[in-house]
């Protein structure tokens, strides 16, 4: 690695940290006596945080125009957490340091992504969501790995080494990240930190937005043929959103239900991130050669069969393990191949003159669907059973296509840098 890109290496152990809690507090509420109610709760309290987080950080970053601080609040914000968490064993404590957490995680991510963009002469946006992405999922293995130790319910060992990996964080902010203001092109830092709720938005877990003039917005540009071609689209995604976060939210608990080890449960979000990782340098390798419509119809298939097959495990007990193991790297590949596709999608079709407009409805229209299918999953699973939680997410997984397919019935083409979508 090039000394100027030495600064990159913290993003591995704040990414470790970001895995290690979507796990581990699932497993500390279950560990409690918890249900998957509170699961729900909780995952629903952490997306209630991020876009308000993302966009409170996101101005103040251009605001200030320094990047040091908000990584050192963001990574020092972490301990209180992680703490209160080791030294306080309660459900309630669990879902509201949840939601701290992301609202101190978010703190970090507009800085990092300035960061990125001031070191690249020519961002190509494939090429850059390739590797923003691929930097967060080598991090989130490297949390998931510690995990694999964890053959008893020692929570407190887990919480232990994430207070480690967010001490390197530390150590890495203090000495790599540049103390100046970052120069960059000021039209392109202003595109980026509007276009930064809309990154944060499509990933593992939903955010809400409740967007200002929202309606009025809606109003003035619902009879534009631009704007009802992307509300179909933006409603095909928050279908696929919708199923993911009913899937996912749910995830933890059934597998727990089963009682697999924390071992077990960390080994198959490992071959979750490896799945993500395989896309991810699919599309930086330029190996990408059809429509980005192709990818997000093919992806949705492929989570469905993900999916499907984590319902089959559940009568096929003595391979459960393995069977989730393959399911959920299956799920990794479709969730990767689905998230570019997705985002650049949205990306090029928001350009032009209400592209603020665009990114503040998208991120109320996706990140309420992620919340919504979180806090129903939660229900859902608890009444009637995480088999027909996971049915349910078929549908609407499979729906997104039929919905996705209105906004290209003319035939149109758009062009992704030199790229058809």
């Amino acid at each position: 690695m090039a000394e100027e890109k030495y600064w990159l290496s913290v993003i591995f152990p704040i990414a470790a940290v970001s895995s290690g809690f979507s796990i581990i507090i699932p497993l500390y509420i279950l560990s409690l006596h918890g249900n998957v109610i509170d699961v729900g709760l909780a995952t629903t309290a952490y997306s209630l945080v991020v876009i308000p987080a993302s966009l409170f950080w996101g101005e103040l970053t251009q605001r200030i125009r320094k990047i040091k601080p908000f990584i050192a609040f963001s990574v020092i914000g972490v301990i209180p957490v992680i703490i209160l968490l080791y030294l306080i064993h309660s459900v309630t404590l669990a879902i509201v340091m949840y939601a701290a957490y992301a609202f101190v995680l978010t703190a970090s991510s507009p800085a990092i992504n300035v960061l990125i963009m001031g070191r690249r002469k020519k961002t190509v946006l494939r090429s850059y969501y390739g590797v923003y992405s691929l930097l967060n999922i080598v991090g989130n293995t490297i949390g998931y790995i510690p995990g694999i130790l964890l053959f008893s319910d020692v929570i407190a060992r887990y919480l232990i080494i994430l207070f480690g990996f967010n001490t390197i964080s530390i150590f890495l902010m203090f000495f790599l990240i540049p103390k100046d203001r970052v120069k960059v092109d000021r039209s392109g830092e202003k595109h980026l930190i509007k276009l930064f709720p809309l990154l944060n938005s499509i990933s593992r877990f939903p955010q809400i937005l409740t967007g200002h003039n929202l309606i009025m917005n809606i109003a003035k540009i619902r009879k534009r043929k631009k704007a009802r071609r992307l509300f179909t689209i933006f409603a095909a995604i928050s279908l696929v959103n919708f199923a993911m976060y009913l899937f996912n939210t749910s995830y933890i608990p059934f597998l727990y239900s089963f009682r697999l080890s924390y071992s077990d449960i960390f080994i198959i979000n490992i071959f979750n991130g490896v799945g993500q990782a395989i896309i991810y340098l699919f599309f930086m390798t330029g190996k990408a050669r059809a429509t980005l419509r192709s990818y997000y119809r093919f992806s949705t298939f492929v989570r469905s069969g993900g999916y499907l097959l984590a319902i089959l495990s559940s009568v096929m007990l003595a391979d459960i393990f393995y069977v989730n193991m393959f399911s959920y790297f299956v799920a990794g590949l479709a969730y990767a191949l689905w998230n570019i596709s997705a985002s650049v999608i949205i990306y090029v079709n928001i350009l032009g003159r209400f592209e603020a407009r665009y990114i503040g409805l998208w991120s109320a229209i996706i990140g309420f669907s992620g919340v919504l299918g979180s806090l129903l999953s939660g229900f859902t699973s608890f009444y009637l059973g995480y088999i027909p939680t996971f049915a349910v997410s078929i549908v609407f997984t499979l729906s997104s296509i039929l919905v996705f397919n209105l906004a290209y019935r003319d035939g149109e083409k758009i062009v992704d840098f030199g790229n058809r979508v």
